[in-house]
């Protein structure tokens, strides 16, 4: 039987890269979303995968996974990727709470309440949780509060989850990006100069002298999931260029 993976936020940047490796891997791939046009289009380019339309703020949205899950895959799942995100940079004097709010529920709320409802398949197959969190979880930036707030609560997260289900087989891991090319900060709403500029101060401070790319992230997740990696737990992977040492 073909492995399955599940990876939210699969229609576009990292997530979409994860989907497009393991779809040509020969795997079961679900991907989920907010866009509808971009999950048709995705369905559309590679017959055979699976789309729905989730949204990570609203509460019980999560059900309709379990029951795709139970229906389509015999209540099995080998791989669970918590990717769904988004990113605001807000100074501590404009913060509000509803922005916090939002913030926390799709980065600890949704992938917790998600990780959860999938124990029972994950325990089927012995599988893995990796969840994509970044390095503002771990490197100090101004403006960044609730997401870099968000981001070390998905750390803590991997290592508590790995401990508890441990007994159950399954390993859970976090991959800590840096700053890569995907379209996080243009649907962040900025002008196109600041980000022009956030991507060269980006780019000078990162010790490889680069910024990455989708692929980088997504060879880190292939290796996770490979046999030679059964021994792997609770860690946190920096792929950053280095940029977490300095």
């Amino acid at each position: 039987m073909k492995k399955s993976i599940l990876i939210t936020g699969g229609t576009s940047g990292i997530g979409e890269g994860i989907a497009r490796y393991f779809y040509a891997e020969g795997w079961q791939v679900l991907i989920t979303g907010r866009n509808k046009e971009k999950l048709a289009a995705l369905s559309n380019a590679m017959p055979g995968l699976h789309a729905l339309e989730y949204d990570t703020l609203i509460e019980g949205d999560e059900l309709k996974i379990f029951q795709f899950i139970r229906s389509t895959w015999d209540g099995k799942l080998d791989v669970l990727v918590n990717n769904a995100g988004h990113v605001e940079l807000t100074p501590l004097k404009q913060i509000k709470s509803k922005s916090m709010a939002d913030m926390y529920r799709t980065h600890v709320i949704a992938p917790s309440l998600l990780s959860s409802g999938c124990i029972e398949f994950l325990t089927a197959t012995k599988g893995h949780i990796i969840n994509i969190s970044s390095s503002h979880g771990i490197k100090v930036y101004p403006e960044l509060s609730a997401y870099a707030a968000a981001k070390a609560g998905i750390n803590m997260l991997t290592k508590v989850w790995a401990l508890e289900l441990a007994l159950h087989g399954i390993r859970v891991n976090a991959i800590a990006p840096g700053p890569t090319n995907t379209p996080v900060l243009d649907n962040a709403g900025l002008p196109v100069e600041i980000i022009q500029a956030i991507h060269e101060s980006e780019r000078t401070s990162i010790p490889l002298q680069r910024r990455g790319n989708v692929s980088d992230i997504v060879a880190h997740v292939a290796m996770l999931v490979t046999a030679d990696s059964t021994w792997v737990t609770g860690t946190i992977l920096p792929v950053d260029g280095g940029l977490s040492i300095t």
